[in-house]
């Protein structure tokens, strides 16, 4: 079951392509972490239980690059859930945050890419995660009259 985002009413087409990234970004932090999981236990030499993953998605070094992912992914849940309208510059201001996070690195050589870029380059469900992420974006910013879209 879907999490409605919304406040009843009236259409609101800025909040509502901020809430399709937002659900996207979801699946793209979820299947990264799904992806990174084997390689941090065969990093530790061992299983790690939930509770265990969640702490060093939270405090180790291995998990570093992924905190900005969730930095923003609860920046974007207070603007949504809170008591103040989203208005078209905060949204666009998350949408193009978004962009920003898993737009760099990709032009450079395979060894000096970040993390991020690397791990998108061997799971392909991180990359259809990633692809599915950048159409809402594209999509949020031509709706949000951007013209990087």
């Amino acid at each position: 079951m879907a999490i409605q985002i919304g406040r009843g009413g009236p259409p609101d087409p800025v909040r509502d392509h901020l809430a399709e990234v937002r659900r996207a970004l979801m699946r793209l932090h979820k299947t990264l972490i799904d992806s990174e999981r084997p390689r941090f236990e065969q990093r530790r030499g061992e299983s790690v239980s939930n509770t265990q993953l969640l702490s060093a998605l939270l405090e180790d070094a291995f998990f570093q690059w992924m905190r900005p992912f969730s930095q923003l992914m609860v920046a974007m849940d207070e603007a949504l859930f809170g008591d103040e309208p989203v208005t078209l510059e905060g949204a666009r201001g998350f949408v193009q945050q978004v962009h920003a996070l898993v737009e760099q690195g990709e032009d450079l050589p395979p060894d000096e890419q970040p993390p991020y870029e690397r791990a998108r380059n061997r799971d392909p469900a991180v990359l259809f995660a990633h692809t599915e992420l950048t159409r809402r974006v594209a999509a949020a910013l031509l709706a949000y009259g951007d013209a990087a879209a």
